[in-house]
């Protein structure tokens, strides 16, 4: 290439490769203008100024045809040749035909070798040394739409250190992109062809082998950042220790990588089930769904419990079906449904792990409760979830029950008795360094103390709760301390300080429709001015 550059300084030569060509910047100076996928618009526009008016007629259509396309021109310009070819047949039946993963490739080749795509990403790939090539191809199985550097090398085998070299290589080749510090991701259909080239290289099963892997260690991962949260939820990632999992230095670290990776362990979780791996997918949704919870993503929490029951039933683990019944019922209960979240409790109480049926016994209370079957059965089933808790040795489960028991005792007015047993429970929390359950005892306490004209004092328990709730970015239990701490400043005719905390509550509540906002409206309109 180098003798064909004009020498003169009055020129200039655009040259365009796949590759980032560091030798023509190192040597030559070369201005380098990297080229990602086109905008959603643009490459609308693209098929438009192919085919015409058809695009219009079916927006809708044309976007999901440029995102099959991976907004990738040739792709786009081998799809509207399509429609050249084809005046009478609809935009939606074009992107029914790549709709299918396994044959997208398929529909967008090309009999012209330089216009067909797989035969693009082949030169691309065959210019790889095997060390790379092998990377790349291993890359491609990967669930969710991009990952860390230690996910790569989980997926792949290597070190992490290999892996960061190796992920360079492939940017530089354009083979893969990086959208943010130490996240990667190739282009759907180069993903396509990377898997294409897993199951020609390394054999049928080659694809469900990296799927094993790569579940193995986010389950640990995803486990390990539970931990960090919730030392004291029993997390079952099973099989021997990956290596070179994330340490998590800080709840921040923990809380911060979870929020990055969800999305891709609800992947994972569904790709372990697809691939065989039941074990693994039931033990992830078992190992990480307090999580979940305390960052509102409730229904991909739904999702993803679906998973591990489907694999728990195909594994015909009892222990398994009976911690995602467990899961699924918090989920549905937190959304409201608390029919199903009752017949999922039910059924994780088929088990003989005291943990789970504890925790079922007590949920099971709390869906009655909140159904208004206030009566003494409900207390007898909480007794007896104490019960179960003491005989395990488990001391934070018996410390739920007893914080349970204060509830209950607070709703019917029993403020003497809620006090003891909610300081009761409490003691055990901070005993054990339960942080997170510290902080709801303390806005039951603050509760309780309001009840009985003490004010004052619940005040400061609620500020002790808010401040554990912002370290563990757990918004709405903050705003359900903030309702409760205006509730006290109400108490103490502190109608400002009321307002302050009601009004920061409402702004969570709005932002994510929850159904208490028109309730804290009423309860802001009334206030005194």
């Amino acid at each position: 290439m180098r003798p064909l550059l004009p020498a003169s300084s009055g020129s200039m030569t655009v040259v365009t490769s796949r590759s980032t060509l560091p030798g023509l910047v190192a040597h030559e100076g070369a201005e380098r203008l990297l080229l990602g996928v086109l905008p959603l618009s643009d490459s609308v526009d693209l098929l438009r100024a192919t085919v015409g008016t058809r695009v219009d007629s079916e927006p809708e259509a044309a976007h999901n045809l440029a995102e099959q396309c991976a907004r990738l021109p040739l792709a786009l310009r081998v799809a509207a040749e399509r429609l050249l070819d084809r005046p009478d047949t609809a935009l939606i039946d074009l992107v029914e035909e790549p709709a299918a993963e396994e044959s997208r490739l398929d529909t967008l080749a090309e009999e012209d070798e330089l216009s067909d795509l797989r035969a693009v990403m082949t030169a691309s790939y065959q210019s790889l040394d095997a060390e790379a090539a092998r990377f790349f191809r291993r890359l491609g199985p990967h669930p969710g739409p991009e990952f860390s550097v230690a996910a790569a090398a989980a997926l792949t085998g290597v070190p992490g250190t290999e892996a960061r070299r190796l992920l360079g290589r492939l940017t530089r080749a354009n083979l893969v992109e990086r959208p943010r510090v130490d996240r990667f991701r190739p282009h759907d259909l180069v993903r396509l062809y990377a898997v294409e080239r897993v199951r020609t290289e390394d054999g049928h099963d080659g694809v469900s082998r990296i799927i094993g892997r790569i579940a193995r260690w986010y389950t640990h991962a995803a486990s390990q950042a539970q931990l960090t949260a919730h030392p004291h939820f029993p997390v079952v990632p099973g099989g021997e220790t990956p290596q070179e999992l994330p340490d998590f230095a800080s709840l921040q670290e923990a809380l911060s990588w979870f929020e990055t990776e969800h999305t891709n362990l609800v992947a994972v979780a569904e790709a372990a089930l697809d691939h065989g791996h039941h074990d693994q997918a039931w033990r992830l949704p078992a190992s990480i769904h307090p999580l979940f919870e305390a960052h509102r993503h409730w229904h991909a929490w739904v999702d993803l419990h679906g998973v591990g029951l489907r694999a728990a039933e195909n594994a015909e683990d009892p222990f398994g079906s009976a911690r995602n019944h467990l899961g699924m019922g918090d989920a549905l209960w937190l959304i409201g449904d608390l029919d199903k979240a009752e017949r999922h409790y039910r059924s994780a109480l088929e088990t003989s792990d005291t943990w789970v049926e504890g925790f079922a016994l007590r949920q099971l209370v709390l869906v009655a409760w909140q159904r208004g079957e206030r009566d003494a059965e409900a207390v007898r089933l909480v007794e007896r979830s104490r019960v179960v808790f003491r005989e395990a040795g488990e001391r934070r489960g018996e410390a739920t029950s007893l914080f349970s028991l204060a509830d209950l005792g607070a709703d019917l007015d029993r403020w003497e008795e809620a006090f003891g047993h909610c300081q009761a429970a409490m003691n055990v929390f901070e005993e054990i360094g339960a942080g997170w359950s510290v902080a709801w005892a303390r806005c039951s306490l603050g509760r309780i103390l309001t009840g009985m004209d003490r004010g004052s004092e619940a005040v400061p328990e609620y500020r002790a709760a808010i401040a554990v709730f912002g370290e563990h970015e757990d918004a709405d239990s903050r705003a359900v301390a903030l309702l409760g701490l205006g509730e006290a400043h109400v108490g103490l005719n502190e109608a400002g300080r009321a307002r302050e905390a009601w009004s920061t509550a409402l702004d969570y509540l709005r932002d994510h429709d929850d159904p208490r906002t028109r309730e804290v409206e009423e309860r802001l309109g009334a206030l005194e001015p």
